[in-house]
């Protein structure tokens, strides 16, 4: 037991050394977007959405940021990646998301109504039609990058924007843009934004190692 004990004393030092030497080696990209959080475009006039319940507010606007590296080196991704894009409130949440290429989305339907998902973008045509809360979505497979904008056959005024990359290095910012970027590799970059209003603003930078480089992007 208390040899155990020892062991365990031991061990923690050598974690906290281990986890300092990687933040030392790697550095950190942190920022702000600037976007319009308008309202997205209306339906059609002739389209009245007839719903149950009521139909609740979308997500608040964000942006998606992500780094490519300029020499085009990533690291490999050996684990499955899985994430979900759901309907809640007749809105698709979240409404914006990103994920690498390979990754497999689910849509769970989480109203007590009808929802029909599909995309008719590129990067990934699919049609999952109309399935009920208590039926499973399949999992679709996005293998080819690029914007993928997605929307209910039902529900004209919902919609969602997956962005699919190459890049391991991304996140989405917050209400107000802000966002970071952690455990960067020393190397030069670009970094890129999504913006809602579908631009994409970008900006070459260097991250060095243990360093933390502040970036704006945006109109």
């Amino acid at each position: 037991m208390r040899l155990r004990l020892v062991l365990r004393m031991l061990t923690l030092p050598a974690l906290s050394l281990a986890v300092f030497a990687q933040a030392a080696d790697t550095g950190t990209v942190a920022g702000n977007v600037r976007f319009d959080t308008g309202s997205p475009p209306p339906a059609a006039v002739q389209y009245r959405t007839r719903t149950r319940a009521p139909i609740l507010a979308a997500d608040g606007a964000r942006a998606i940021v992500w780094l490519t590296r300029k020499d085009g080196g990533y690291p490999a991704d050996t684990k499955p990646t899985q994430a979900q894009v759901y309907q809640e409130g007749y809105q698709f949440r979240p409404g914006m998301l990103a994920v690498r290429v390979g990754s497999a989305v689910t849509f769970p339907n989480h109203d007590d109504e009808f929802h029909s998902v599909f995309s008719y973008s590129q990067t990934k045509r699919f049609d999952l039609g109309r399935f009920r809360k208590d039926e499973a979505s399949p999992p679709v497979i996005f293998d080819q990058a690029g914007v993928v904008k997605i929307y209910c056959e039902i529900h004209r005024h919902m919609r969602s924007i997956l962005l699919v990359l190459e890049s391991p290095w991304f996140t989405v910012t917050d209400e107000a843009g802000h966002f970071r970027l952690g455990d960067i590799p020393p190397g030069d970059y670009e970094v890129h934004a999504y913006l809602p209003n579908d631009q994409q603003p970008v900006k070459p930078l260097t991250v060095a190692a243990g360093a933390s480089v502040q970036v704006e992007l945006g109109g």
